[in-house]
């Protein structure tokens, strides 16, 4: 992975996420199995073993290390109707 982005927005809206869970960086990873793979985005108090971290707008965010390896770049976005929203290159 080349490029992690994070709108201005976004990096507030993660960061009241951050305080409200008394944790310490947010956490990209994907949950489910088969057919049925998501991406999730949550606070987290810790990276897990493998995960790269990136730093944008004051805040940690820790991705999972297959993510990494098979991306161009993340784009993180807020918007008001849909809440955050990531986009991969």
């Amino acid at each position: 992975m080349n490029n992690l982005f994070i709108d201005d927005r976004a990096v507030e809206f993660m960061k009241k996420a951050i305080e409200s869970k008394k944790a310490s960086a947010m956490r990209i990873f994907t949950s489910g199995g088969g057919c049925c793979k998501q991406f999730e985005l949550t606070p987290v108090k810790k990276a897990l073993s493998g995960d790269v971290t990136f730093w944008q707008g004051g805040i940690a965010v820790h991705i999972e290390k297959e993510i990494v390896q098979n991306t161009g770049s993340i784009w993180i976005k807020f918007d008001e109707h849909k809440g955050l929203l990531i986009e991969f290159e």
